[in-house]
């Protein structure tokens, strides 16, 4: 192997004559991509449907996450190195949260069983996954992995058509997978039940829904690049978004597109997003009478602002801040709102659909959080600045999962597990145009890649480097 004289031996750093080490923007062969693809969609399938099933009292879905990253660090260790270095930042979050919800909840006297089943089960298994989806993402590709996380989650959303349409093999399936929430289904008629897909409820369904938008459009202009105007495939993507929120007659979804779409149109500085939100809402106004006619005798969930749930958000919200103002310490791990109802109920039972305190979490991740953590959470606050900061150019593309959020119980290190193969995703698209693969160790032969023609800084001339 030869090799040319170069910046570095000027500076004096050694050349390392002979000796070969590992670059990491060599690309893995075509069947260890494609086996990284197969393991990523497996696992994220898994996250999403696989809730009931447990052994030993392990969550299945843990079990092999776990066996999963053993494997990846095996096989890749290089990408395993350097995607820990990336996550630094964001591993230190979940063992923040890990350390302070265990303080909190030995302060409020929870079990130390439960307490070590909740940081298993949320802190654990969340850095686990952050891992292995940041590394199989890195080898399969940042196109890949969101396309994957796509057709994953559109699978799901298909089962939920079915289950609309009253197919009983799409319900049969559903069951198979583990027990229905009661309101999916009992009593309901046609036009009131709530599709789940092959996830747990409605609620995760919408949540993995606003998911694979952001997974599609954050990768897909990452890869386009930032001097790109508005992407034309964003219109379809909120439509298909819309669409699947109102089968599973989720409102949130709906509320979040729209905040999107202005946002995104005042960013990318295109008028013409903000004339189709405007026709769409003129449109939307002009049939309302027809529909509502369609629909006279039970109107959807999904136009309906009148039911408990929607009624119960203002007096959950008040509850959840009279618990933090009773406590700012925090409640735990263990915290059970519907628990605590009964020294608030003189102050509740006037209010709006007051049984929803009573029977019900909070709906709103961000007071759930901090009712768990207490006001400790805030030390973490410049460890969440500086990773927001760092990920500034993709966080519009999560408008419409933010705004879901702030009406359910699920979110980071909350019952979402989903988000990590989404933030690997767009972490594998920020490594280039499409994300670099790295070679395995043995297992899955790496495909030799091709000499690279490198150009010094302010020079014309062109070196070859061995890879």
């Amino acid at each position: 192997m030869t090799r040319s004289a170069s910046p570095a031996g000027a500076y004096g750093r050694p050349r390392h004559y002979g000796i070969a080490r590992p670059d990491p923007n060599r690309r893995a062969g075509t069947a260890g991509r494609t086996v990284a693809v197969l393991a990523f969609a497996a696992l994220l399938a898994a996250t999403i449907a696989l809730n009931a099933f447990r052994i030993g009292g392990v969550p299945i879905r843990a079990i092999a996450t776990l066996a999963v990253l053993a494997l990846a660090i095996h096989f890749y260790f290089d990408v395993a190195k350097d995607v820990l270095e990336k996550n630094l930042l964001l591993l230190a979050v979940a063992a923040g949260l890990a350390v302070l919800g265990v303080f909190v909840s030995l302060v409020n006297g929870a079990p130390p069983l439960a307490i070590l089943r909740s940081v298993t089960e949320v802190h654990v298994q969340a850095a686990a996954t952050i891992m292995v989806a940041a590394i199989l993402a890195r080898v399969a590709g940042a196109r890949a992995s969101a396309l994957a996380i796509v057709a994953v989650i559109g699978v799901s959303a298909c089962v939920a058509v079915g289950q609309m349409m009253d197919i009983s093999s799409a319900w049969t399936l559903r069951r198979a997978l583990g027990p229905l929430p009661t309101e999916a289904t009992e009593g309901l008629n046609l036009l009131e039940r709530r599709p789940v897909g092959l996830s747990f409820s409605p609620i995760q369904l919408s949540t993995h829904l606003c998911l694979a938008f952001a997974a599609f459009v954050a990768v897909r202009s990452r890869l386009r690049g930032p001097a790109e105007g508005a992407d034309p495939l964003v219109i379809p993507a909120l439509l298909a978004l819309i669409a699947a929120a109102i089968v599973c007659a989720t409102r949130s979804p709906i509320l979040g597109a729209l905040v999107f779409v202005a946002a995104y149109a005042v960013q990318r500085r295109t008028p013409w997003l903000l004339l189709f939100l405007a026709l769409a809402a003129l449109a939307v106004v002009l049939a309302w009478p027809l529909l509502m006619g369609l629909v006279e005798t039970t109107a959807p969930r999904v136009v309906r602002t009148d039911d408990n749930s929607s009624a119960a958000r203002l007096t959950l919200v008040y509850y959840g801040l009279r618990l933090f103002g009773d406590n700012p310490l925090g409640y735990g791990l263990t915290f059970a709102p519907m628990t605590m109802w009964q020294s608030y109920w003189p102050d509740l039972y006037m209010m709006q659909a007051p049984r929803g305190a009573r029977e019900n979490d909070l709906h709103n991740y961000f007071i759930n959080m901090l009712n768990i953590y207490g006001i400790g959470i805030m030390l973490l606050s410049p460890l969440v600045a500086r990773l927001l900061w760092h990920s500034r150019a993709s966080l519009i593309f999560f408008v419409p999962y933010l705004v879901h959020i702030l009406f359910h119980n699920s979110g980071p290190f909350y019952n979402d597990n989903v988000i990590w193969f989404v933030v690997a995703a767009i972490a594998a698209a920020n490594q280039g145009r499409e994300a670099h693969s790295y070679p395995a160790r043995g297992l899955i032969g790496a495909r030799p890649s091709r000499p690279r023609q490198l150009r010094p800084y302010g020079r014309t001339t062109a070196r070859t480097v061995a890879d």
